[in-house]
């Protein structure tokens, strides 16, 4: 059988979405989602009708049984470690940003952040997987999960698998850790990258060189998308696409767009814009996962960046942390 499926290695996130002015205390209620940056990527994969295998931790318990039929349902193939501890969570309202102080961690310890990741050989791991999926918040969770990022890469590269890293930056999970250090190690194995300008420099140390205002329409935002690509591929010759996105908002009102670096051509994506957003949790994780889409499905270029721009500014108007059936693709 020849190898179809994508993997992702990542840890699977409780997702409490409190009202921003606190009616939830009034209704003692509020809505619950399940997240997580490879899992909302597994997530839109498996809608789309690709085979995928998602490898995590989960808790011992009735909640982790739950989880993990929850994920067969959508026809995501579990590779659980399990022990005692328990989920990890955030809090953010559907208004709040994962990039600012409106979020609030409760994930360590947990399940993720205590799991040795030794239950499964690489045999399992990898058997009939074509891609790996990784994001940057998973080598800041431990130690361990660090050097399994490390390994699965390394592992994946040695059998010609593609590799794919999200270069998420969350700055309360990398306290007391270097982030450039961590990252730049795993870059080697990096394949298809995704981020943006200022995460390309807080990762990998590759500075603004242009000057920019601060708005959406600067002309030296494609400028510097192009010069980080290419500083990107003269340090990491194996990385073929290097996409940006670009999402600015203000209040509620978001501009957003998105570049392409492949084949030593920039592509820029269609602009679009909205006076009023619903979600802004998981629109990154949805660009990714058409990225990857298109790239198996051998779209043209300028295809895959249209499509993978396209899904994520319609996620920011589906509540949660996935897409949902209303974000279809081609």
């Amino acid at each position: 059988m020849a190898s179809q499926k994508i993997l992702c290695f990542g840890e699977l996130l409780l997702h409490f979405a409190p009202d921003s002015s606190g009616n939830w205390f009034d209704h003692q209620a509020m809505k619950v989602f399940l997240g997580g940056a490879e899992y909302n990527v597994a997530s839109a994969l498996s809608q789309w009708n690709h085979p995928v295998k998602m490898l995590t931790a989960l808790p011992e318990n009735f909640i982790g049984n739950q989880l993990e039929s929850q994920l067969e349902n959508k026809n995501i193939e579990v590779l659980a470690e399990k022990n005692c501890s328990r989920m990890g969570t955030f809090y953010l309202s559907s208004d709040g940003d994962m990039q600012h102080a409106q979020v609030v961690y409760d994930r360590f310890p947990s399940v993720f952040t205590e799991s040795e990741f030794s239950a499964f050989s690489f045999d399992e791991i990898f058997s009939d997987v074509q891609w790996l999926h990784i994001s940057t918040i998973t080598p800041a969770l431990s130690e361990n999960a660090y050097k399994k990022c490390l390994d699965l890469m390394k592992e994946a590269a040695r059998r010609n698998i593609r590799v794919s890293l999200d270069l998420n930056y969350r700055a309360s999970l990398w306290q007391g850790k270097n982030p450039a250090e961590r990252v730049k190690n795993m870059m080697p194995y990096v394949t298809v990258l995704m981020g943006n300008i200022w995460s390309v420099e807080q990762f990998l140390e590759i500075p603004i060189k242009h000057e920019l205002n601060g708005n959406f329409d600067d002309e030296n935002l494609l400028k510097q998308a192009e010069n980080s690509a290419k500083e990107v591929q003269n340090s990491y010759p194996n990385v073929k696409t290097v996409a940006n996105t670009f999402r600015f908002t203000d209040g509620n009102t978001v501009n957003y767009s998105a570049t392409m670096f492949s084949e030593n051509q920039l592509l820029v994506s269609k602009k679009y814009h909205s006076e009023e957003i619903k979600e802004r949790v998981g629109s990154g994780d949805s660009f990714m996962a058409a990225l990857i889409h298109g790239h198996i499905r051998k779209n043209p270029n300028q295809q895959i960046l249209e499509d993978a721009t396209q899904v994520a500014f319609k996620k920011l108007f589906v509540e949660g942390d996935t897409i949902d059936a209303s974000i279809s693709i081609e």
